[in-house]
């Protein structure tokens, strides 16, 4: 079975009653913040990049995307590929690393999105819910692997999410890791069901994007609003490159500069990129060049930021920002990734369609009434 899981961050310190399959109802466990440890993300980033320079000796494209062993799974805290794959779910459930599973009431992941005074329980600058930003673990056939959410689609109550195509096929199973859970007599991930793959195009770069349909019962989760930064607010549709280099006929190269000012972008997103930061991680990059359905950005790499969302911090009009770039997908790979920095490309926001409008104020949650 083809599963996909994504993360979403910053449960910290919400405590709620948990009714075990096994244990009585009366029983609490306390949720926090889905956290990884960063020597273990370092070591997982050295790892991946070794992979792709192998697998790459000349300077190429490849697919921001990182296969996990049973071995890495432990390093970042969840439980084994066989453990992970052994049932659906469903509900919310809290599944530790031995198998066992105990059920979650879903208002308590639902209280958890609620507004003020409750946001007062919340630690860090993590961000609920399923929106741009949470993290994805992809589990099938072929392995486990690491990737992001990008924007999200729709209206409430019909809203879809979007990530890199090379991420999942349609008929993929999504499926959210909600926190960490800590009981008297277990500890483990607290994972849901709650989508499927409805869109994937698993292409070039330029051409790779997915969408997942999110189920009635879990519209309440969702929140278009990326996580730290906030937005998207409307779309980035500028075209063109910053510097184009020409070199006709062997003679010297020659330089020419688009004088279109706003093709000058600091282009800002929010991942899991492993050996950056533990959980999410708000980094941000200078755009190189703005073609009809791709784009590319200097910018610090990470394998799991693959699939994230991309925001303009302005945009292609006077006044605009935080406008909607597009999907992270492919990483150019040469050397200079040992460094930590590099070249990433994506598919334009504009093959997607038209994303639903984020507020300005970021997390930890949305508040109804603002901007």
């Amino acid at each position: 079975m083809r599963r996909t899981l994504i993360s979403v961050v910053a449960m910290a310190l919400v405590v709620v009653g948990l009714q075990s399959g096994i244990a009585a109802a009366s029983d609490q466990t306390s949720l926090k913040e889905f956290t990884i440890d960063k020597d273990a993300l370092c070591q997982l980033r050295d790892q991946w990049v070794d992979k792709l320079l192998a697998a790459n000796p000349k300077p190429h494209w490849a697919k921001m995307k990182m296969e996990l062993t049973d071995r890495q799974l432990d390093m970042i805290g969840l439980p084994s590929r066989e453990v992970l794959t052994a049932q659906d779910y469903p509900t919310p459930t809290l599944v530790t690393k031995s198998g066992a599973t105990y059920d979650v009431p879903t208002e308590s992941l639902e209280n958890a999105m609620s507004p003020l005074p409750q946001a007062g329980t919340f630690a860090g600058t993590g961000c609920l819910g399923i929106r741009p930003g949470s993290l994805l673990l992809i589990v099938d056939g072929s392995g486990i692997s690491l990737c992001s959410m990008a924007h999200v689609y729709g209206a409430a109550g019909g809203y879809s999410i979007s990530t890199a195509g090379h991420c999942g096929g349609v008929g993929t199973t999504a499926t959210v890791i909600a926190a960490f859970g800590n009981r008297a007599d277990a500890t483990g991930v607290v994972l849901l069901d709650f989508g499927r793959f409805s869109t994937s195009h698993n292409n070039s770069l330029g051409d790779d994007y997915a969408l997942i349909s999110i189920d009635p019962a879990y519209q309440a989760l969702t929140t278009p609003t990326m996580c730290f930064w906030g937005g998207p607010r409307g779309s980035y549709t500028a075209q063109g490159r910053l510097a184009n280099f020409d070199w006709p006929n062997n003679q010297d190269p020659t330089v020419s500069v688009d004088p279109n000012p706003f093709l000058a972008q600091t282009v800002v997103h929010y991942g899991h990129g492993v050996g950056v930061g533990a959980g999410g991680t708000p980094r941000a990059g200078e755009a190189i060049a703005w073609n009809p359905d791709s784009f590319m950005f200097f910018g610090a790499i990470a394998p799991g930021d693959s699939g994230s969302g991309a925001n303009t911090l302005l945009g292609d009009t006077v006044g605009a920002n935080m406008q909607a770039a597009g999907i992270m997908t492919h990483l150019w790979v040469d050397p200079l990734m040992r460094d930590g920095f590099g070249i990433m490309g994506g598919t334009r926001v504009t093959m997607v369609g038209t994303p639903a409008v984020g507020q300005i104020v970021p997390y930890p949650f949305p508040v109804a009434g603002l901007p």
